[in-house]
């Protein structure tokens, strides 16, 4: 009789010796099943492996041969050491052990677990033992995700890869350091959006200048292997740069948890609501400023559509027709201006298409409405400058949570190094051995080390006068602005709406609707 032999390893239970080198478990799996076949007069078809294959996975690729060949009746036996090599799935138990390989005639045999599914009788232990594995690697699953929670909620990096434009600090692998190359690449794509630029413009303007995206530099930077062909299609893309623009992390707060998988038995993932991600102020150093952020958010939240070339127009998205409440769009007219640039029109598509729904008059020139918003923006801002005026600095909300953050700090650092003490009295009163005392002082250190280093970050942040004080200079910069600007519209301006005149010769009314 023909007989296959299967062995599997998955990284739980890994046991590498080194290099490209089969694991030493792998090795014992073959050599057990080798004898026990030569032992009972089997000859040995094949000799199937899978390492650092869960036993819930069925895309293993050595398992998914051995069952193609068993389909062709290439052997009539398949030796296991366990039954939990062969599958921890339990529907995989009842699908193969029990459905399609008595009608196949393949049996299994599971060496070590004296499971033979040539014996009837032995059924029920079967799906027992098979529930008892599947209990099993869910309680793993539950363990694995407690622990990755544990770790995010501590602020530690817990993905293989660092984020673009951060690198993994060789002391702590679960801390991130800002690897300088990507972070200015980083940098920029923040200052291109808040002067106006597209994603689509930015992604195509990193193109245009051969800068490699994320996955490709990675790679150059021997972060990841090299592809056996490289298609060449790694580009920077739109969405690329939106999901740069949307980490939080760049502004110094560690965003993880975003998503989690269906199941311990799938790949799948679900987003999950924001209120659920877990974010960690002060783990690392900030590429961008947390005002810089959110004034990048307010920008996308008002999902804009870009002008000419890529360039958000500053007031786009913002500019409603008063009589019908309806978004008006940018168009641009056959004329051109002095500028010699084509003069750019805000229309209203109602007043446009048909005079009975929207009686307003469908096109307003886009640099009188610039100009209009400008002037008061100016005029609105120009009272709050005045040094005396509190109304300007209220009590910034985030301060009180940061205060909070570095006194808790403060108390875990207190109390681990009271810990330390305690624990070095115990040793020389011989309440522990020296080699449990070295671990548990080595696990010591290491935890000061990273509360040290949060509340070194933290401390680095600028306080509360330091904002207000970045406050004050960007609101004096907006009042000397020789014209508008995209991320003061984003700031200031939550809509403009805009009436037709009332006479003739009277202007048209325009109502700002501020975001504060």
């Amino acid at each position: 009789m023909k007989a296959a032999i299967y062995c599997r390893l998955s990284k739980e239970d890994e046991n590498l010796s080194g290099g490209a080198q089969e694991s030493e478990s792998i090795q014992n799996q073959r050599a057990m099943l080798l004898e026990y076949a030569r032992l009972h007069g089997y000859e040995v078809a094949e000799v199937y492996t899978d390492e650092d294959y869960s036993g819930m996975d069925r895309t293993r690729p050595g398992f998914n041969r051995m069952l193609e060949a068993a389909r062709g009746h290439a052997f009539d036996v398949i030796l296991v050491k366990t039954l939990s090599r062969f599958t921890r799935d339990m529907e995989l138990v009842e699908k193969y052990l029990h459905g399609l390989f008595p009608l196949w005639g393949i049996r299994l045999i599971a060496v070590v677990d004296h499971a033979d599914t040539a014996d009837t009788a032995g059924k029920k232990s079967r799906q027992i033992n098979g529930l008892i594995n599947e209990w099993y690697l869910e309680d793993l699953s539950a363990n694995v995700r407690s622990v990755l929670t544990h770790k995010r909620k501590t602020g530690q990096y817990i993905a293989a890869f660092a984020l673009y434009g951060y690198a993994k600090d060789p002391a702590d692998h679960n801390r991130l350091i800002v690897d300088e190359p990507a972070a200015r690449v980083v940098r920029r794509i923040f200052g291109l959006y808040l002067s106006g630029y597209g994603c689509a413009r930015i992604a195509r303007l990193l193109n245009e200048e051969g800068l490699p995206s994320p996955g490709r530099y990675r790679r150059e930077a021997g972060r990841l292997p090299y592809y056996k062909e490289d298609t060449g299609n790694e580009r920077w893309t739109k969405a690329t740069i939106h999901r740069l623009l949307t980490t939080r992390t760049y502004a110094g707060e560690l965003e993880q948890g975003r998503h989690r998988r269906v199941s311990y038995k799938s790949d799948k993932t679900v987003w999950l609501p924001r209120s659920d991600w877990i974010v960690v102020p002060g783990t690392h150093e900030a590429l961008i400023s947390p005002a810089e952020y959110d004034r990048v958010q307010a920008m996308l939240h008002s999902r804009a559509r870009s002008g000419t070339g890529g360039t958000v127009h500053p007031l786009a998205g913002k500019v409603v027709c008063g009589l019908c409440g309806r978004v008006m769009e940018q168009t641009a007219s056959g004329h051109v201006g002095k500028d010699g640039q084509r003069v750019r029109y805000f229309r209203c598509r109602t007043a446009l298409l048909d005079k009975t729904l929207c009686p307003g008059q469908p096109y307003l020139p886009a640099s009188a409405l610039e100009k209009a918003v400008l002037e008061r923006i100016r005029q609105h801002l120009g009272p709050f400058l005045h040094p005396e005026n509190p109304a300007l600095y209220p009590p910034l909300p985030e301060e009180k949570a940061r205060r909070a953050e570095k006194t808790r700090l403060q108390s875990e650092l207190d109390h681990r190094r009271t810990a330390l003490e305690n624990l070095y009295l115990d040793k020389c009163g011989g309440l522990l051995a020296e080699e449990e005392f070295l671990s548990m002082n080595r696990r010591f250190h290491r935890q000061i080390a990273q509360l040290e280093q949060r509340l070194q970050a933290l401390e680095a942040q600028p306080d509360a006068e330091t904002r207000r004080a970045a406050v004050r200079k960007r609101l004096t910069e907006a009042t000397a602005l020789p014209e508008l600007d995209r991320a003061l519209v984003s700031l200031l301006v939550a809509q403009v709406r805009v009436f037709p005149p009332a006479g003739k010769d009277a202007p048209r009314t325009v109502e700002i609707h501020w975001t504060f």
